[in-house]
C-alpha cells in the first residue's frame, strides 16, 4: 500500500536534521511523557514552537 506524502525529500531531510539535536529530542521526549501524546504529535509541537519563535525574531517593517 502506497502512502501519499505532502513533503518533498528535501523537507524530510531538513526535518531529520532538526531532530538530530539532543535538545530537540529531549523536548519531544518531555512532551510525550508530560502530555501523553504520540511522538509524531510532539514533533509537530516542537516544529510549531520553532516556527513561532522565528516569526517573533523578524524585525517589523513598520520602522
Amino acid at each position: 500500500m502506497a502512502r501519499n506524502s505532502a513533503t518533498t525529500g528535501l523537507e524530510s531531510r531538513a526535518g531529520e536534521s532538526v531532530f538530530s539535536s539532543p535538545v530537540a529530542l529531549a523536548f519531544v521526549g518531555t512532551v510525550v511523557a508530560r502530555r501523553g501524546v504520540s511522538d509524531a504529535q510532539a514533533r509537530k509541537i516542537y516544529l510549531d514552537y520553532l516556527t513561532r519563535a522565528q516569526r517573533e525574531q523578524r524585525p517589523s517593517k513598520a520602522a
